[in-house]
């Protein structure tokens, strides 16, 4: 594959002279940066879409199997253990089966992306063949995670009010130490194990800023979201006839879907930045020094 001579510029120190990492200036400056990228990747945006489709129809796969089940008398508390072990065996499936499709195209979008570090132009189909090699490993990595959400998810079930808690903690806990977990796998190249022990020495090194960046970069949309909301509202206010109200509800709606896409492209663009320069200790092409090293830093 040729290497992409087109560079990405990255926004000046003298554009943004003092970035707080999880202020709003700063995730600003993360989604202008990160959106350079993706420009010249305009096709990763696809790797989102194809990987929320694929869950809704996996979703409906399992829906479908749990409704026929239930109709068939095979969840019937008169059934129990027997009931139970299918429910919980029919849930670690269907967990299983979304988590894949999320990690295999998220694969695919940061080898991609990581292409795009270094120099050279992948398509569409480059990553998807890519995360194809590491499917082994995605599959695995994707039983893990549903494994663990099955165990919360019983933990909750428990008690309606502590279970929930615990679950929410434990939960929150393991999302931040497993954060970085995919990239470690599928570009670090690392096993399982590895990939977690490699996520949680990374989120140790950040400090917790990197959510709290990621985080930013939510509220940016999400401030985008609530002028639309208000646009939304006022005119609506203003020309209350159906013609107007229906025409504004399908056009946000549209806006909501591909802000959403926006957004997710995005975050994974920046996520992969941080995890290559913790494992490279080089800045991305793309992206300014002052946010990446003031993300991942150490201890001291």
């Amino acid at each position: 594959m040729p290497p992409q001579t087109e560079q990405i510029s990255p926004v000046s120190g003298s554009q943004v002279p003092t970035v707080k990492i999880g202020k709003f200036k700063a995730s600003k400056t993360i989604v202008m940066e990160s959106w350079k990228v993706m420009m010249l990747d305009k096709e990763i945006m696809w790797f989102p879409v194809i990987s929320t489709i694929s869950t809704i129809l996996a979703i409906l796969v399992i829906g479908t199997i749990f409704f026929m089940a239930s109709a068939a008398g095979l969840l019937e508390a008169t059934n129990r253990p027997f009931s139970d072990i299918f429910a919980y065996g029919l849930l670690l499936i269907g967990y299983t089966l979304v988590y894949f499709v999320i990690n295999f195209f998220q694969a695919g979008l940061f080898f991609v992306v990581q292409g795009r570090f270094t120099g050279q132009n992948l398509s569409l189909k480059d990553g998807i063949n890519s995360a194809q090699k590491q499917i082994n490993k995605i599959l695995l990595w994707s039983l893990v995670l549903a494994t663990v959400g099955l165990v919360l998810q019983i933990i909750a079930s428990k008690s309606k009010i502590i279970g929930s808690i615990v679950s929410s903690i434990l939960g929150a806990a393991w999302n931040i130490l497993t954060y970085f977990s995919l990239p470690a796998l599928v570009i670090g190249n690392l096993d399982v194990k590895e990939s977690f022990k490699e996520s949680a020495n990374i989120m140790k090194k950040t400090w917790g800023e990197a959510i709290i960046v990621n985080f930013g970069v939510g509220l940016f949309f999400g401030v985008i979201t609530f002028l639309l909301i208000a646009l939304s509202i006022g005119i609506i206010v203003l020309v209350p006839t159906f013609a107007v109200i229906a025409s504004v509800i399908t056009l946000f709606v549209i806006a909501i879907i591909i802000m959403t896409i926006i957004s997710s492209t995005l975050s994974s663009i920046f996520k992969l930045a941080l995890f290559d320069y913790a494992r490279t200790g080089r800045v991305p092409q793309g992206f300014s020094e002052d946010i990446i090293k003031n993300t991942i830093k150490s201890k001291n």
